[in-house]
C-alpha cells in the first residue's frame, strides 16, 4: 500500500486543508477481513495548525458494498448513541488504492483483551462491561439499520432462520461444499425449536480484540463488517464458539453466563446457534482456501493465518461431533493435512 497515493487523494478531498502532510503510515493488520494501517494527518486552517489520528482500513477489491456497509452500520450506531469510531469517508472506487476501504478515528488505548491480559487485571470489571456492550447492542432498535422494516415480518417468528437456512444452501451449491450438507440438514429438521424472540442488530464478531478502550477507559467496538439484522444469538453464539476455539470450555461459560446475568433470563436454544456458527466458520475456511478468500469478503492474506490457525478449526469440528454426532470424514482428512 503506497501512502503518496492516499496522501494524494485526501489532498483531493480535502482542499481546504492548506499544506496537508501524512506522518507515522504503518501496517498494523492482525486479522482474516481486512488490512489495517494506521497514520497522522496534520494541516493549517484558519484557526492554525490541526491533526488528526487516523485508521484506515481497506477491503478486498470488487466489495466496495461491504465497505459501504460497514460505513453505513457505524454512522447509524454514532447516530444513536451506540460507541464506535467516527467515520470520516468511504471511497467505494477501486481504482485510487486498488481496493475499496474507509478512514475513520484511530482510538488511542488498548484493546479489551489487552487490559484483561494484564497481571493486576480487574477482569470482573472488564467481563461486566463486555457483557454490557453486548446486551446494549442487541437492545438497540434494529429499524435503525434497516430502510423498510416490514422486511422481517413479525408475524412470522421463523423468518429469519429460514432465510439464514436458504441463505447457507446457496452458498453451499454455488461454492460446491455439498460435504457440509449434514450440518445444514441437522439444523433444518430442528427450525421448530428455535423461534425469534428478538429481533437485534447484531455484530458479527464480538471479542474482546474489537473492543478498544481509550485513555479514559471510555469503550469502542470496531469491526463492523459482518454486522446484520437477525436473532441477537446468532451474534451470541459466534461470540461463545470464537472463545471455546481459541481460549476454553470455562471463558465460553463465562461469557454466557455474563450475557445471562444482565438480560435477567436464560439464553434458550444456544447449542443449536452454536453449530449454526460452526457450519459458518468451516464454511469460510473450505472456501477461503479452496477458492480464495476474496470469495469470501477476505484479503489475500487470509489463507496463511488460517493455516496457521488450523488448530481452532480442530477444536470446531469436535465441537459439532460433540452437538450433533456427524462426521464429515472430507473435512476430517482436511483438518489432518494441516494441523
Amino acid at each position: 500500500m503506497e501512502s503518496s497515493s492516499l496522501l494524494t487523494y485526501l489532498k483531493n478531498h480535502f482542499p481546504n486543508r492548506n499544506s496537508l502532510q501524512m506522518f507515522d503510515f504503518k501496517d498494523i493488520t492482525s486479522g482474516w477481513e481486512t488490512q489495517i494501517f494506521s497514520f497522522n494527518l496534520e494541516w493549517f486552517s484558519d484557526n492554525g495548525k490541526e491533526s488528526d489520528e487516523l485508521i484506515l482500513r481497506v477491503y478486498a477489491p470488487g466489495i466496495s458494498e461491504k465497505a459501504e456497509r460497514e460505513a453505513f452500520v457505524m454512522k447509524k450506531l454514532s447516530e444513536i448513541g451506540y460507541p464506535v469510531p467516527k467515520i470520516h469517508l468511504l471511497e467505494k472506487d477501486d481504482s485510487i488504492l486498488g481496493h475499496p476501504f474507509i478512514i475513520m478515528n484511530r482510538i488511542s488505548g488498548s484493546t479489551l483483551e489487552e487490559l484483561n491480559s494484564k497481571p493486576n487485571a480487574d477482569r470482573k470489571k472488564w467481563a461486566n462491561l463486555f457483557s454490557r456492550l453486548f446486551v446494549d447492542l442487541h437492545n438497540l432498535d434494529w429499524t435503525y439499520l434497516v430502510s423498510n422494516p416490514l422486511i422481517i415480518p413479525q408475524d412470522d417468528p421463523y423468518f429469519i432462520i429460514n432465510a439464514t437456512l436458504v441463505d447457507y444452501k446457496d452458498t453451499l451449491d454455488r461454492f460446491r461444499k455439498s460435504e457440509l450438507n449434514p450440518i445444514l440438514e441437522w439444523l433444518k429438521a430442528r427450525v421448530d425449536r428455535v423461534p425469534c424472540q428478538k429481533v437485534s442488530i447484531t455484530h458479527g464478531d464480538f471479542h474482546p480484540m474489537n473492543i478498544l478502550i481509550d485513555e479514559d477507559e471510555n469503550p469502542f467496538v470496531i469491526d463492523w463488517g459482518a454486522s446484520r439484522v437477525s436473532d441477537f444469538r446468532t451474534d451470541l453464539a459466534w461470540t461463545l464458539l470464537l472463545t471455546r476455539a481459541y481460549s476454553t470450555q470455562k471463558n465460553r461459560d463465562s461469557i454466557l453466563n455474563g450475557y445471562q446475568s444482565i438480560t435477567g433470563h436464560e439464553i434458550e436454544e444456544i447449542d443449536y446457534f452454536e453449530v449454526l456458527a460452526i457450519l459458518r466458520r468451516l464454511l469460510d475456511v473450505l472456501i477461503s482456501m479452496g477458492n480464495g478468500p476474496i470469495s469470501r469478503g477476505l484479503r489475500k492474506g487470509a489463507v496463511p493465518l488460517m493455516k496457521e490457525q488450523m488448530g481452532h478449526i480442530e477444536v470446531v469440528y469436535n465441537l459439532l461431533h460433540e452437538l450433533t454426532d456427524i462426521r464429515i470424514p472430507k473435512v476430517e482428512d482436511w483438518i489432518d493435512r494441516f494441523t
